[in-house]
C-alpha cells in the first residue's frame, strides 16, 4: 500500500514538472514572437554630402520705373522675358488694379464654364478611361503639393476637379452652367468697360524675369567672378541687404549660366574635380538633385577651399535664392534601406531573415553604403536567393534559422 502511494506520488510530480516545463517552453515561443520585429525592404536613395551655406550670384540688372501706384506682375519670377516684353503694370489705385486682374479671372472661369457645357453634350465618355485619368490627376496634385510646387499644384486641383464634373455628366448627372456663364459674362461686360489709368512697365533686355530687389545685387560682382576669394564668400554670407531704390520694379538675369559661391572644409574636396558634373540639393527650398558644373574650385592651400558651382538651369524655385543652406553630393546610393540590427553573418554570407507567409528564409544581400545605424543594401545582378522589393525584414528577433515557424 505504502509503495502503491509513493508510485502515485511520483507521477504526481513528473506530470507537474511536465507541465511547468511545458508552460516554460510556451512563454518562450511567445517571448520569442513579441520580441520580433519587422520593415519592410524599400528603395530608397542617400547622399553622402557637403553641408554648408552658399551665396548666389547673378548677372542682374535692374528694371526701374518712377511712376508711383500698384504695381502688378505679368511676368512669373524665373520667366524668359524678350527686350521690350510687358513685366509689370502700375495702376494709379489698387481698385484699378483689382479690377484689371479680375477680367482675367472672369475670362478664365467663363472658359472653364463653357468647356464644361460641352462635355453635358458629350455623352459617349468611357468611364474606365476618364476614372483612370481622375486617379493619375489626383497623384500630380499630391506630387505638386509634395513638392512645393505650388502653381502646378492648384493648375492640378482645377483639371482634378474638372474631371470629377466630367464623370458626373457621364454618369448621367444633369448639370446646367447657362445662368453661371450668364452671370459670369455680364460682369466681365462691365470691367472691360471701364477705364483703367496704369503705365506698362517692359525689360530693357532679354533674359530671367525675377520680381522687386533683395538688396545683395551688387554685392559680388557677377563679371569678376572668378577673381572671388575665400574671404569675398565669407563677407558676402555676412553681409546686410543694401537699401533698395523706390524706383526698382524688378530685375533682369541677362546671363543663362548663374553661380553659386561657397568656402568649404578643404579636406572635404578631395574626390571633387574642375568642370566636373555633380548635384546639389537645397533643403530647405525643397530642390533636389539640381544639376551644377564645378566651375571652379580653390588651391587647398589653407582649412578652407573655394568652390564655384555654375548652373544654367532656371525657374521660379530657383530665381529668389540668395544665401542658402546647401548640400553638395559627392556620392549617392540607391537600394534597400535596412538597420544594422537586421544584418547577419550566415556560413560566412551576409544577410537578413525575412518572414514569407510563416516561415523564416535567409537572403543574402550586397552592402553598397553603411553608417552606424543602417545599411543601402542591394542584389547588384540580380541573382536568386538576395534581398527582394517588399521583402518582410526581421530587424529583431532570437533564434532565427531556415524554415522556421513563426
Amino acid at each position: 500500500m505504502k509503495k502503491n502511494k509513493f508510485s502515485l506520488k511520483a507521477v504526481a510530480i513528473v506530470l507537474a514538472v511536465s507541465l511547468l516545463a511545458s508552460y516554460v517552453i510556451y512563454q518562450c515561443v511567445l517571448l520569442s514572437k513579441d520580441d520580433m520585429e519587422t520593415q519592410f525592404a524599400l528603395t530608397e536613395t542617400v547622399y553622402n554630402t557637403i553641408d554648408t551655406k552658399c551665396f548666389v550670384v547673378r548677372d542682374e540688372h535692374f528694371i526701374k520705373n518712377n511712376v508711383n501706384g500698384t504695381t502688378v506682375s505679368f511676368a512669373k519670377n524665373g520667366e524668359r522675358v524678350a527686350s521690350g516684353d510687358t513685366v509689370s503694370m502700375i495702376f494709379k489705385s489698387s481698385d484699378d488694379a483689382v479690377s484689371y486682374l479680375k477680367i482675367s479671372e472672369l475670362e478664365k472661369s467663363i472658359a472653364h464654364y463653357e468647356e464644361l457645357s460641352g462635355q453635358a453634350n458629350f455623352q459617349t465618355l468611357n468611364i474606365d478611361s476618364l476614372t483612370d485619368k481622375i486617379d493619375n490627376e489626383l497623384i500630380e496634385f499630391l506630387e505638386a503639393r509634395d513638392n512645393r510646387q505650388y502653381d502646378e499644384a492648384i493648375e492640378s486641383a482645377d483639371v482634378f476637379r474638372d474631371s470629377l464634373t466630367g464623370k458626373q455628366i457621364a454618369t448621367g448627372s444633369s448639370l446646367d452652367f447657362s445662368k453661371q456663364l450668364a452671370t459670369l459674362k455680364n460682369e466681365l461686360t462691365t470691367l472691360q468697360n471701364a477705364k483703367y489709368a496704369y503705365t506698362e512697365v517692359k525689360s530693357d533686355s532679354a533674359g530671367y524675369y525675377i520680381n522687386g530687389s533683395d538688396g545683395y545685387e551688387s554685392t559680388i560682382d557677377f563679371k569678376k567672378i572668378d577673381e572671388i576669394t575665400v574671404d569675398n564668400v565669407t563677407k558676402a554670407l555676412e553681409s546686410k541687404p543694401q537699401a533698395v531704390a523706390s524706383d526698382v520694379v524688378g530685375r533682369v538675369v541677362g546671363s543663362f549660366t548663374w553661380y553659386i559661391v561657397c568656402a568649404v572644409d578643404t579636406d572635404e574636396t578631395i574626390n571633387l574635380s574642375y568642370d566636373e558634373r555633380i548635384y546639389i540639393n537645397l533643403p530647405y527650398q525643397g530642390v533636389e538633385r539640381l544639376p551644377v558644373t564645378l566651375h571652379k574650385i580653390g588651391d587647398r592651400t589653407s582649412d578652407k577651399t573655394l568652390l564655384i558651382l555654375s548652373c544654367d538651369l532656371m525657374d521660379e524655385s530657383l530665381a529668389d535664392l540668395r544665401i542658402e543652406d546647401i548640400q553638395i553630393v559627392t556620392e549617392e546610393y540607391t537600394g534597400y534601406k535596412i538597420p544594422n540590427s537586421a544584418i547577419r553573418t550566415v556560413d560566412g554570407e551576409k544577410g537578413v531573415y525575412v518572414v514569407r507567409g510563416n516561415l523564416l528564409g535567409f537572403r543574402k544581400i550586397h552592402i553598397l553604403y553603411s553608417t552606424d545605424s543602417y545599411s543601402i543594401v542591394d542584389n547588384p545582378d540580380g541573382e536568386s536567393g538576395y534581398i527582394k522589393l517588399y521583402d518582410k525584414v526581421v530587424t529583431k528577433g532570437v533564434e532565427l534559422y531556415d524554415n522556421k515557424l513563426v
